[in-house]
């Protein structure tokens, strides 16, 4: 066993466009979408339940039972003025909607191995509405950077796997 990174082993994408099965997105969805990867700084996308105590009379143990969810969705981005724009400043513009595709690390990934999610590998898919998009402060001799934070409007797919 070996731990990993997520320097060069993982793929984020985003799309305007959700799939029709969040949990099994198709090849072409993840196609479609916006490589994004090199312009993230750091992802925090989760899901955190609650549970919801249920105490007896008959008993000093209270029980509880499971509760409801909810998730939470923010990112820091790199500004980049390269040549083919600054696709995640573009991109991620407050009252967007739509798909981001995380890839944390690719099964059987080597060195150079393109980290595009295919045909039967595992990913997260987490459909949101941009909230808020913050640029970072500016200040000599540091890299631009803005915070995009998302509502997450329908339940992600935690561990979807991609179709054909």
């Amino acid at each position: 066993m070996s731990r990993i990174i997520p320097n060069e082993t993982s793929w984020i994408g985003f799309d305007t466009t959700v799939p029709t099965d969040i949990k099994a997105p198709k090849v072409a969805d993840i196609t479609a979408a916006d490589d994004i990867t090199c312009f993230v700084v750091n992802i925090n996308a989760s899901v955190q339940g609650n549970t919801v105590p249920v105490p007896e009379l008959c008993s000093k143990f209270e029980k509880s039972v499971g509760g409801t969810v909810q998730a939470s969705f923010t990112a820091d981005f790199y500004r980049d003025d390269a040549l083919n724009g600054d696709v995640a400043w573009d991109t991620l513009k407050r009252g967007t909607k739509g798909v981001f595709y995380i890839s944390r690390f690719k099964q059987g990934f080597q060195a150079g191995d393109d980290t595009t999610p295919e045909a039967g590998d595992h990913l997260e898919v987490w459909p949101v509405e941009i909230t808020s998009r913050t640029a970072g402060p500016m200040s000599s001799n540091t890299v631009q950077t803005f915070t995009v934070t998302a509502a997450v409007n329908i339940e992600p797919a935690e561990d979807a796997t991609v179709a054909t």
